[in-house]
C-alpha cells in the first residue's frame, strides 16, 4: 500500500494545492488525499476474479452472441472495443433493431463504480449482466436454464467451464460470473494522464496540464467526476455513487429537457428526478456520443452544455438542479483546454482485443 501510495502522491499534493488555491469544498480535498490509502487495498472481488481461467471464460462468453436467443446479440455488440466499450449509437440497438431507451454506457474500468446502468439500479456487476441476458429487447430474454443447456451443448465451453470452476456442467450463475471477472479486466491505466500523474512521464502538453487545472478547480469537474478515478464514487471508503442532475436537453439545441426520469424510477424519490449516474472519463475520446440519450456528439459540446450552467443554462426547467452545475464562465481557449485533458484521459492503445472465433463458431462480437 506504500508503494502505491508513493506512486500517486504527486497527484494528491497537486489536487491539494489545487483546492487551496481555487477554494474547492475542504471536504473534497481530504477526502481526495485519504483516497490514496483506500485505493491501496485489494478491490473487494470474488476470488474467481483474479483467475486467469475464469476471465478467459469471461471473455469468449462476452464476445460470444450464444447468450442471445436469435444467436445474433452479444455483450460486445454494444460493448465494442473500438468504441471505448460503448458502441458509438445515440440509443443502442434492440434485439429487433428497433432503438433502446438510452445509449450503452461505456465499460471503461467499470470495476471502479458500485452501481452499474445510468440509473444504478444494479449493485454489482453480477447483477448487471443479469439485466441485458434476461431483457426480451436486449438480448432476447434466454432463461438460465436455456443458457445452460446452450452452453453444455459445446465441448469448448464445458472444458472452459472445467478450468475455471472444476466441473464441466456449464451453470449461469458461474457464466455470469465469469463475464464479471473478465469485465474487471477493462482497466485504463496507460494514458497520458495516468503516466503524468505516476510520474513515469513528463510529456505532458502544457494545454493539458492547463486543463487539469480547470477540471480540479474552475470548470468544477471534479465535483461529480472524482479523481483520480473519475467517477461519481465518492473517495474515502468508495463505497457510494453519486447520481446528479445537470437537466440533459433532449437535444442539441437544448430546446426541451429529456423526458427520461432516470434515477427516479428506481427510488421514486423526488430528488432524483432526471438524476443519473457520472460514468467513469477513462477511454472518454473513444465513447462518443455523451450522456445517456448521446445528446452530444462531441467532447466540445459537453464542455459547452456545462459551461452555460447544465439544462438550466439553456433555459430549461429544472427545478433539481444541482447546485455544482452553474454558468462556468470559461473562456473559449479554457474550453479547449479542458476537452485536451479529457481525450488525454484515453489510453493510447485498445484495452482488449477480440478473439479471432469463439466456441459456438458463431460470429464474434454478434452480427449486428
Amino acid at each position: 500500500m506504500r508503494r502505491h501510495l508513493t506512486a500517486w502522491l504527486p497527484l494528491y499534493l497537486f489536487l491539494a494545492l489545487v483546492g487551496i488555491l481555487v477554494g474547492a469544498r475542504p471536504a473534497l480535498v481530504r477526502e481526495t488525499l485519504r483516497a490514496a490509502w483506500s485505493r491501496g487495498a485489494p478491490a473487494a472481488v470474488p476470488s474467481h476474479a483474479r483467475d486467469s481461467a475464469t476471465v478467459a471464460l469471461g471473455r469468449a462468453l462476452f464476445f460470444d452472441p450464444v447468450l442471445s436467443a436469435n444467436r445474433d446479440r452479444a455483450c460486445a455488440s454494444c460493448h465494442m472495443p473500438t468504441r471505448g466499450l460503448a458502441d458509438g449509437r445515440r440509443f443502442s440497438q434492440a434485439v429487433d433493431h428497433t432503438n433502446l431507451p438510452r445509449g450503452a454506457p461505456a465499460l471503461v474500468n467499470v470495476s471502479d463504480q458500485t452501481a452499474f446502468f445510468w440509473d444504478g439500479r444494479a449493485v454489482s456487476l453480477e447483477d448487471q449482466i443479469d439485466g441485458p441476458v434476461h431483457s426480451g429487447r436486449e438480448m432476447g430474454g434466454l432463461p438460465p436454464r436455456a443458457v445452460e443447456g446452450r452452453l453444455d451443448s459445446i465441448a469448448s465451453y464445458r472444458e472452459l467451464f472445467e478450468s475455471a470452476f472444476g466441473h464441466g456442467r456449464p451453470r449461469y450463475a458461474d457464466a455470469r460470473h465469469a463475464i464479471a471477472a473478465f469485465e474487471r479486466t477493462l482497466q485504463s491505466k496507460g494514458s497520458t494522464v495516468d503516466r503524468w500523474w505516476r510520474g513515469e512521464s513528463d510529456a505532458v502538453p502544457a494545454e493539458v496540464r492547463r486543463g487539469m487545472d480547470l477540471f480540479a478547480g474552475k470548470a468544477r469537474c471534479s465535483r461529480c467526476h472524482f479523481l483520480p478515478l473519475t467517477t461519481s464514487v465518492v473517495p474515502g471508503a468508495f463505497d457510494e455513487q453519486e447520481f446528479t442532475v445537470i437537466g440533459v436537453p433532449y437535444d442539441s439545441a437544448g430546446t426541451a429537457l429529456d423526458p427520461d426520469l432516470g434515477r427516479f424510477i428506481i427510488t421514486r424519490r423526488p430528488q432524483d428526478r432526471r438524476a443519473f449516474k457520472a460514468p467513469s472519463l477513462r477511454g472518454i475520446a473513444l465513447s462518443a456520443p455523451y450522456m445517456h440519450n448521446g445528446v452530444f456528439a462531441t467532447l466540445e459540446q459537453v464542455v459547452r452544455f456545462y459551461n452555460r450552467g447544465g439544462g438550466r443554462g439553456l433555459g430549461l426547467d429544472v427545478p433539481n438542479q444541482a447546485p455544482e452545475v452553474r454558468p462556468l464562465h470559461l473562456t473559449l481557449e479554457e474550453e479547449h483546454a479542458l476537452v485536451s485533458f479529457l481525450k488525454a484521459l484515453s489510453d493510447d492503445s485498445a484495452l482488449v482485443v477480440a478473439p479471432a472465433h469463439v466456441p459456438s463458431g458463431l460470429k464474434v462480437g454478434g452480427a449486428y
